[in-house]
């Protein structure tokens, strides 16, 4: 073989090692980075999701650990409103009983003063007073006052408060006091009955077949039935 033949021969030869090399290193080479680039790739894509579900799920754990303190607070709020609620029965039930053991039905109270005049008081209920024992609280009071010389007189009212040991009434609240064919209303009436007078205060009406008196403050004396206005202002007297 010739030196020119041998030389062709390693010239031809390179050609093909450098084609080789540049097919190798631009194919196959850039394959495999980007294999890699892909692993790479893939790899952050699972960590990413990874945290979002770590995040997820923590989420989820702190939403549900709310929920429970809300359900507990709600259920200490419930527990603590029966607890009241409860109090406030047995209170209002030892109230109602106190009030039950003091009250006392269908009373009846007969006095009788200097002149022989003789007051009798009725009350559908009654309790001693708290504050004064010689006090008796009524209620649904109808009383009377028979004189041996006079007409009787008649009082009813929605309360009352009866002093047994001065024999002195207060009346309040619809009062109604009548004699003869006459009639006072009036809100509020104190009887002294060992003085034989009557006190009447607070829109007080005094009427007849006759009259029509309408005052803020009157007397009545028991014995002789008269009327004296204690009070100048708004009066109103009227003639039928």
């Amino acid at each position: 073989m010739s030196i020119k033949s041998l030389l062709q021969l390693i010239l031809l030869l390179l050609i093909f090692i450098i084609i080789g090399g540049i097919y190798f290193l631009y194919f196959y080479s850039g394959s495999s980075k980007k294999e890699v680039m892909d692993f790479k790739n893939l790899n952050k894509i699972e960590n990413d999701f990874n945290q979002d579900q770590e995040i997820l799920e923590e989420n989820n754990r702190l939403d549900k650990a709310k929920l429970e303190n809300k359900k507990k607070t709600k259920n200490i709020d419930l527990n603590k409103t029966e607890n009241e609620i409860k109090n406030i029965t047995t209170n209002q039930v030892k109230e109602d009983q106190k009030k039950l053991k003091n009250l006392t039905k269908d009373i009846e109270y007969v006095a009788t003063n200097k002149n022989g005049d003789v007051y009798k008081v009725l009350a559908k209920y009654g309790k001693t007073n708290i504050d004064n024992n010689s006090i008796l609280n009524l209620e649904e009071v109808r009383g009377s006052i028979t004189s041996k010389e006079k007409s009787k007189i008649y009082i009813s009212s929605d309360y009352a408060n009866y002093n047994y040991a001065n024999q002195e009434s207060e009346f309040y609240s619809n009062v109604v006091l009548k004699y003869d064919k006459k009639e006072i209303n009036c809100d509020n009436l104190e009887l002294l009955i060992d003085d034989d007078v009557a006190i009447a205060y607070n829109n007080v009406v005094v009427k007849d077949d006759d009259m029509y008196i309408k005052a803020q403050k009157i007397s009545f004396n028991l014995m002789t039935k008269e009327i004296n206005i204690n009070s100048n202002d708004k009066v109103e007297i009227k003639s039928k």
